[in-house]
């Protein structure tokens, strides 16, 4: 990986902060506080955000109210640039906001939590790494220097603890913490099924002793089945001759009944015979009168009847005509008599009111008189017609009447005659019908000689039957009894079966834990005595092998660094250890420079060492050191030269306000700070 191009926005120091970073050795120089270290920790945020412990407020410049930093870096090649926000909440609190990343021409916006998991991806740090990304670019890219001052000076069990996870040695300790919590349990396990196994000779008595009852209860069982089945036999016996009695009392009774409904027969039978004889001799005495019945007779009288009721009608419509114009004659003659009275009463006349005359009264008297005189000729002519039309229609209604009544008197007899034929039809039915009826009647009497014949001969067949019936009962209770025995034996002999069987299975069951207990036990020796004692061993020959490289370079960095009257090397606690002409000297003598130095000599063997073993990752071609010649001697100073040539990166970053290490790098970047961290020249 290399770093190209990094944007602050808001970060620390930096307000609107743009830097390209060449390959090469890069210095970042300027006064103290100028934003060199901002710029270092925008690198860091960019690529892995916020670390845990870490608060916004050390990356977001003091009143702002959001952050952004955006890195270009390339990656075997390719260039994939990360882009950061950092916002300020309503309520104070500062978080992580938008997290995305940019390959090529594809752009994602992740979670932060999905952005850490890509980038450590792409970096090809190891999956131990991803709860501690940052720790493994801490130790081959970027360590602040009283950071690595300070876990020099740290207490050697703590720091063995931080070597062992930068290495990925620390999964030795869990494995044994987690060996020892698992050799806990199974401890407690044994325990647990030690108890649950203490029972299982117990359990195995108790199943000799059900099986020696199981065996006692099937063999009354089978001896109450035995006796049950002859029982069996003895009942179906008597049940059959319970069933034969039965049969002779069902066939009195329907005998019996049989009779009954003969009796009931014979009786009805003869009650119709006694019954059809009364009627038959009422029927003779019907028909001994002689009815003088003719249909022709009746057809000529209804013909001449209906003649003359068509005549009376006539004769009555031109009875009402003539009344009419009887009374229109007698309307008309009203008219002259009143006119004739006016004119003799009249003085004068109403048109002219001249007087008139008694000749002219006269002439107009005579005139009305001959019309009162024709008026009185025609209507004596039309009441004589009304007199002889009167006579007319009484003799029509008389012979009307008469044809009538003659009309009735026939139809009376044809009922009557009717009514005989169909009695002598009845009487020759009826002389069949009696004589069937007592054929029946004696039939029916022979029949119920007979029957009374069979019923005689059953009995004795009730006393067979109670007898029967009463031996059956003592044999049926009998077998219920035997039945309820034999019915609560076989239940105790399946439920002692089925105790049997969870016995048995409760026996295997716990068969099955003595020997999960075994091999429990055998589990406890083995990661007690074999398994625990190769993992110490396994640790150990890893951290001596780590120790004596270590401790190697380590010397060969610090030589470089100080004159050849001291020299260092590591300890079993990867303590440095500081000599002085075969004496140890103690850290805290040596001066500000020494101290650098050693710090310096052991954060540049870290970076080898881990990049050695871990020589897929991406980091391992650029390397950044802060301040690394702080308190050296010019001397010191001028050694640097050969420690940049012998550092194995494409591109190192050094931030120093030293102005000598200027000529000992290829580019220059130099930072000032006028209220605002700004690039001055390149």
């Amino acid at each position: 990986m290399i770093f190209k191009k990094l944007t602050l926005q808001n970060v620390r120091s930096c307000e609107d902060l743009t830097i390209e970073f060449p390959r090469g050795s890069i210095l970042l120089s300027g006064d103290i506080g100028s934003g060199k270290t901002s710029i270092l920790l925008g690198l860091q945020f960019a690529l892995f955000g916020l670390q845990p412990g870490q608060k916004g407020a050390s990356i977001l410049r003091q009143g702002a109210e959001n952050a952004y930093v955006c890195l270009e870096v390339e990656i075997d090649g390719k260039v994939v640039t990360l882009e950061r926000t950092i916002k300020r909440s309503k309520n104070g609190s500062i978080t992580q906001d938008s997290n995305i990343i940019t390959i090529g021409t594809s752009r994602e916006e992740l979670s932060t939590l999905e952005m850490k998991d890509r980038v450590i991806k792409i970096l090809q740090y190891p999956k131990q790494f991803v709860k501690k990304s940052n720790l493994l670019y801490k130790f081959t890219v970027y360590t602040p220097q009283d950071e690595m001052k300070d876990i020099i000076q740290e207490r050697a069990e703590i720091r063995l603890d931080t070597l062992r996870h930068i290495f990925g040695i620390d999964r030795y300790k869990r494995i044994k913490d987690n060996a020892t919590i698992l050799l806990q349990k199974i401890k407690e396990s044994i325990k647990i099924k030690e108890v649950l196994v203490s029972e299982l000779n117990l359990l195995k008595e108790k199943f000799v002793l059900e099986n020696e009852n199981k065996i006692t209860l099937a063999r009354e069982v089978n001896n109450l089945n035995i006796e049950y089945q002859n029982l069996l036999l003895r009942k179906n016996g008597v049940e059959e001759n319970l069933s034969t009695s039965q049969k002779l009392i069902d066939d009195k009774k329907e005998f019996i009944m049989s009779l009954s409904k003969l009796e009931v027969e014979l009786l009805g039978k003869r009650d119709l015979e006694s019954r059809m004889k009364r009627d038959m001799v009422l029927m003779q005495k019907q028909i001994h009168e002689n009815i003088d019945f003719s249909s022709d007779r009746l057809l000529g009288v209804g013909e001449l009847l209906t003649k003359h009721k068509k005549i009376l009608e006539e004769k009555n419509d031109e009875f009402v005509l003539l009344s009419t114009r009887i009374s229109v004659l007698n309307s008309k003659k009203e008219a002259p008599l009143n006119l004739k009275e006016k004119i003799i009463s009249l003085e004068n006349c109403p048109t002219c009111l001249q007087a008139v005359g008694d000749e002219h009264k006269d002439r107009l008297s005579k005139k009305t008189m001959f019309e009162i005189e024709d008026i009185d000729r025609e209507l004596d002519q039309k009441l004589i017609q009304r007199t002889s039309m009167l006579q007319e229609i009484e003799r029509e209604k008389k012979l009307v009447r008469e044809y009538d009544s003659d009309k009735a008197t026939l139809q009376q007899n044809k009922i009557k005659y009717e009514h005989q034929v169909m009695i002598k039809t009845k009487l020759k039915s009826d002389a069949f019908v009696l004589d069937r009826t007592t054929n029946e009647i004696k039939s029916l009497q022979s029949h119920k000689q007979e029957l009374e014949i069979k019923i005689e001969t059953f009995s004795r067949s009730q006393e067979v039957f109670d007898k029967a019936k009463g031996e059956f009962q003592t044999v049926n209770e009998v077998v219920r009894t035997k039945e309820i025995l034999s019915a609560t034996k076989n239940k105790e002999l399946e439920l002692l079966k089925i105790k049997l069987e969870e016995l048995s299975g409760e026996i295997a069951n716990k068969e099955k834990i003595r020997d999960y207990l075994n091999n429990l036990r055998g589990l406890q020796d083995w990661i007690q005595e074999k398994f625990i004692a190769m993992i110490n061993l396994t640790e150990k020959n890893v951290m001596v092998k780590l120790k004596v490289e270590f401790s190697k370079i380590f010397s060969e960095w610090f030589s470089m660094l100080v004159n050849d009257s001291l020299s260092v090397r590591l300890d079993e606690d990867f303590t440095p250890i500081i000599t002085n002409q075969g004496y140890e000297i103690s850290y805290d003598f040596l001066s500000g420079g020494e101290r650098t130095a050693i710090a310096l000599a052991y954060r540049l063997s870290l970076n080898q060492v881990l990049n050695s073993m871990l020589s897929q990752i991406k980091t391992k071609d650029v390397i950044i050191l802060d301040e690394p010649t702080d308190g050296f001697s010019a001397e010191q100073i001028d050694k640097m030269r050969d420690i940049f040539n012998q550092l194995k990166a494409e591109q190192i970053i050094l931030v120093s306000h030293e102005e000598k290490i200027d000529g000992f790098v290829d580019h220059v970047i130099k930072v000032k700070k006028d209220g605002v961290s700004k690039i001055e020249s390149i």
